[in-house]
């Protein structure tokens, strides 16, 4: 016997899966001597057997499924050992495959899982009454746990490989999911972020209308002084009777008309200079080479009319000498994200006198802008998440908190260049500074 468990050790050493059951079934059949040996599988909701390993006549064999109804392997589920030395067919009848195989003897051997059920069984078929049931049995019965151990580890891998597969599909299709919506937000916010620019554009938009009507009018009014004087003198001329001091009079209300027509079409032209530079400028950033001072001013002149209407007074000083190569589309945004945060927030509820002040200048080879009002400042939480896209304090009124990490990222990115929030006692106050040297700047973009 000694020799025999030697022997079938020695077989399925360093096997495992389908390679130890073939190679255990191989190993007890040929301890054995039976004719078939197999390792199957039980499936108690259908009441069936299915062989892991199939053994005839010392060779692997195709596996098989079958009923267990009115088998002896179906006595093994509940006596643990099914043993039938001869005459097998007579005790089962309706086991059709034991007659069609000729079957004499029989003896089955439950394997057990960890937590005591059956799981499967080990079978041996003789054709012939078996002669050593007893050490047949022991061997079922001593490797039996080694077969039950292989079976469960099996199925764990199985079950392991399966929630393995389960959640690698569930990562991928969440996977796809967050990309999806991280598609969709950034899609969103670059929505946003077009519709904050055109905003600002707005601000422009009506601070031209507002302005270009005033001059406008001026010269429609001096036209038609003109039109009214030149009516009366004409006829006055062709009758004979104009006086000098009406020719004086006519000279004097033209040369006063003419004088208010050309200065207000020559702002009005002015005017619409700076829209079309700003104008053209916000839809395509540009490097162009400006007077940063004047072009603060233009700025400032077309969102004058918003200004006066929330009665702020600004302050600008300006101290550039030369031309600067730059993106001017990204200062006037940057002026007019400022400001309309200044208007939308530091005074919506101020009372008393409203200023901002905003400083340009070059100092030690650097561009610095600073900004500062003297409204209700800010607190510390929005300190820390001013630059956030979407940050807001005031979203119930319209604001999308885009306004800041735009002005932020075209400092940092678009003219490679620093923000930082000035200490205050009142108010808000920052500094932006920027690079004068050129190859700073056209690396940045």
């Amino acid at each position: 016997m000694e020799r025999i468990i030697k022997d079938i050790i020695r077989g399925v050493s360093n096997t495992y899966g389908q390679a130890f059951f073939e190679q255990i079934c191989l190993a007890l059949s040929g301890a054995i001597q039976a004719d078939y040996t197999f390792i199957a599988k039980l499936d108690k909701y259908r009441n069936e057997a299915q062989t892991l390993a199939l053994v005839a006549d010392n060779q692997i064999v195709d596996n098989i499924t079958y009923s267990l109804k009115g088998t002896p392997c179906a006595g093994v589920l509940d006596t643990t050992t099914c043993c039938y030395p001869t005459k097998v067919c007579s005790a089962f009848p309706e086991d059709q495959l034991l007659v069609d195989m000729q079957i004499t003897g029989y003896l089955g051997t439950a394997i057990h899982a960890s937590d005591g059920q059956v799981m499967g069984i080990v079978v041996a078929l003789y054709k012939h009454p078996i002669a050593a049931p007893d050490t047949t049995q022991t061997l079922f019965e001593l490797f039996s746990g080694r077969i039950s151990g292989e079976m469960e580890r099996l199925e764990f891998q199985q079950k392991l490989q399966g929630l393995n597969a389960t959640l690698e599909r569930r990562v991928d299709e969440r996977t796809n999911a967050l990309q999806e919506a991280i598609n969709n937000l950034q899609q969103t916010q670059e929505r946003l972020i077009e519709s904050e620019k055109m905003a600002a554009l707005g601000s422009l938009v009506a601070g031209l209308a507002h302005e270009v009507n005033t001059p406008l009018g001026v010269s429609i009014t001096s036209a038609s002084v003109v039109n009214d004087s030149l009516k009366s003198f004409w006829p006055a001329l062709r009758s004979g009777k104009l006086k000098r001091s009406d020719v004086d009079q006519v000279e004097q209300r033209c040369t006063e008309a003419l004088g208010l027509l050309g200065n207000n079409l020559t702002r009005a032209r002015d005017l619409v200079a700076s829209f079309k530079q700003t104008a053209a400028s916000k839809q395509e950033l540009k490097m162009e080479e400006v007077d940063l001072v004047q072009y603060y001013r233009n700025i400032l002149h077309l969102l004058w009319p918003r200004i006066q209407q929330k009665n702020i007074d600004v302050e600008f000083n300006g101290q550039v000498e030369r031309p600067v190569l730059t993106f001017p589309a990204a200062h006037a945004q940057i002026l007019t994200h400022l400001i309309n945060n200044s208007m939308t927030h530091a005074f919506s509820h101020k009372h008393g006198s409203a200023k901002i002040i905003i400083q340009l200048r070059e100092e030690q080879g650097m561009l610095l802008l600073d900004y500062c009002d003297n409204g209700r400042g800010l607190s510390n939480r929005e300190r820390q998440h001013l630059f956030e896209p979407f940050f807001t304090t005031d979203r119930k009124a319209g604001s999308t908190g885009l306004g800041m990490s735009i002005l932020f990222n075209l400092v940092t990115q678009k003219l490679a260049g620093q923000v930082r929030l000035k200490d205050t006692d009142t108010g808000f106050a920052m500094e932006i500074r920027l690079p004068l040297d050129l190859a700073t700047i056209a690396n940045a973009s």
